[in-house]
């Protein structure tokens, strides 16, 4: 192998002419080149594979961390769940129920109500409040379960009212 690489001309000329050196140039020549080699393999392997190791060390223990919190947080989440929404309606006539109730205490009149879908109920409010229907939407939402599928909401002759026709599921 060493006679090819010395047929090389650029090569060949470098190891003759590090060959004709005397030998103390050649000692301190061949350390400064195993320094020069193992400072290219500190900096260009070992410092990056060596923080790449670090940082994914220090997510495996957030990560771990994360789940042993989530671990112990797992009662309370169960509990709040429980007592979230124990009032949600169950069924369609629950619904329509519980969106005539509510409606009543907000000062909405229903025009018209129809079942629409397995578990929906299809409303339509004419003239209405547009700050008391957002108000009573919400209350629906938040405190019921009560979800809008579908809103239609027009402008109405007095400034601040709307006519609304929604579509409410379970």
């Amino acid at each position: 192998m060493w006679p090819r690489i010395r047929d090389r001309s650029g090569l060949g000329k470098l190891i003759a002419r590090f060959d004709q050196l005397p030998a103390r140039d050649r000692r301190a020549l061949s350390l400064l080149m195993v320094a020069l080699l193992l400072a290219v393999l500190y900096f260009v392997v070992w410092q990056p594979a060596s923080g790449f190791y670090q940082s994914a060390r220090a997510s495996h223990d957030n990560a771990g961390e994360l789940a042993a919190w989530m671990q112990a947080s797992q009662p309370q989440l169960q509990t709040l769940a429980a007592s979230g929404r124990g009032d949600k309606p169950t069924d369609r006539r629950a619904l329509i129920a519980l969106v005539t109730q509510l409606a009543d205490e907000e000062g909405l009149e229903l025009q018209r109500f129809e079942p629409s879908g397995e578990q929906g109920v299809r409303l339509w409010l004419e003239p209405a409040a547009f700050s008391e229907l957002a108000v009573w939407l919400e209350r629906l939402a938040k405190d019921h379960g009560v979800i809008v599928d579908q809103a239609g909401l027009d402008r109405g002759d007095v400034p601040g009212t709307v006519t609304a026709r929604l579509t409410l599921a379970l």
